[in-house]
């Protein structure tokens, strides 16, 4: 019976051994990015976790979706997947840039850390292992983030959403960057629920806080003109 246990104790583990560079590479060739209309710049991306729509000049997420459920809450939970090493790193879109030195350019000439700002949140999607690489992907979910809205309102964000499936099977998620150079000035959220719509504008300044959430609730109408684009209308 111990030995029984253990194996499945290792189990996990020996299953996960065989994660490395290799794997994540093919894993990113299976899901090229498409040419969009949505901007001058802009590419699609479909994995099986998301969808995203990006302007590759301004490195960062127009706008993405996600459907996140109470499933998807509890097996992250059991998984435990480390956010360290091959998990945590962060790649480019197949046939996409590197954008490593982008982002510590920025540093060098920003007195507030930048961060690399999960639109979807890592702790999201990282119900399984693949989810959780894939998370970490640049322009697709990420953009330049001031560390403090990083985990500021953006964190709060993804705090609710992670509550909401406390009482909901389904929590569907748009999100994206808004701004006319590489650093956004806002980044923004729908979270819809049981036939209700939360929209968030948050602004990406260093001193953001937890406590500002309630500060930056929009009315879904307002957000779609600050937008000048439907969010919901663009993936279903």
């Amino acid at each position: 019976m111990k030995r029984l246990a253990l194996f499945f104790f290792l189990f996990p583990l020996l299953g996960t051994a065989q994660i490395n560079a290799a794997y994540v590479k093919a894993l990113y060739q299976k899901y090229p990015t498409q040419k969009s209309d949505f901007c001058p710049a802009c590419k699609l991306w479909v994995n099986p976790y998301y969808k995203s729509i990006a302007d590759t000049v301004k490195h960062a997420p127009v706008v993405t979706y996600y459907i996140y459920t109470k499933a998807h809450r509890e097996q992250q939970e059991a998984a435990n997947v480390p956010r360290t090493g091959i998990y945590a790193a962060w790649h480019p879109a197949y046939g996409q840039p590197d954008e490593t030195k982008v982002y510590k350019a920025a540093n060098q000439q920003s007195a507030d850390m930048i961060a690399k700002g999960h639109c979807q949140a890592w702790i999201l999607l990282a119900y399984d292992a693949d989810g959780a690489i894939l998370s970490n992907t640049y322009t697709f979910n990420a953009a330049m983030e001031y560390q403090g809205q990083n985990i500021g309102t953006e964190i709060a964000t993804e705090e609710l959403t992670r509550k909401l499936t406390l009482t909901n099977d389904t929590v569907k998620i748009w999100c994206g960057t808004w701004g006319t150079f590489s650093i956004p000035s806002h980044y923004w959220k729908v979270i819809e629920y049981n036939q209700t719509t939360l929209a968030y504008w948050m602004p990406n300044l260093p001193d953001e806080k937890r406590s500002k959430l309630p500060e930056r609730v929009i009315a879904y109408n307002d957000l779609v003109q600050k937008l000048g684009f439907d969010p919901r209308a663009v993936f279903q």
